[in-house]
């Protein structure tokens, strides 16, 4: 599979207005496809975040404030700074997907959590974002490995 890098925020209750807005406003319905065609390589949006509240993809291509913390790990890139220095001025839940290593974190209340579980990530996220299994249904799936390049 084709690794790529991802930075999706999923906002809870802190505006945040202005980081929004230096993004583009889809205000669509999300999808894995829309996620897959937006963080594809050279594709303009790719390289900020994503943010997502109540089903919707709010806006793509955002650029998020980095943290400033002195000990977070040199390996991390920029896109796990840019989730943990949101953290740490919203409640929001950052999920990051690396794209050297395709190893998925988290960042909420000013922590890094890297190199999640699937099972993991789906237990905090429905925790954090107060969600049952059946209520976050993605209606589209995509295998890549079946797709013509």
């Amino acid at each position: 599979k084709q690794r790529r890098g991802m930075l999706v925020v999923f906002m809870r209750h802190t505006k945040m207005d202005d980081i929004i807005n230096t993004g583009t406003k889809l205000n669509a319905d999300l999808s894995s496809s829309l996620l897959v065609t937006i963080f594809g390589m050279d594709t303009p949006l790719h390289d900020g975040a994503c943010f997502v509240q109540g089903g919707k993809l709010i806006a793509a291509g955002c650029f998020l404030p980095l943290s400033e913390q002195y000990d977070i790990k040199k390996t991390f890139g920029t896109r796990h700074r840019a989730a943990l220095g949101l953290s740490e001025v919203s409640d929001a839940v950052v999920l990051v997907v690396s794209e050297e290593t395709g190893a998925i974190s988290l960042a909420y209340d000013s922590k890094l959590h890297y190199d999640l579980t699937m099972t993991e990530l789906t237990k905090i996220l429905e925790n954090l974002l107060e969600i049952t299994p059946d209520a976050y249904q993605m209606e589209d799936t995509i295998d890549e490995s079946k797709q013509a390049d």
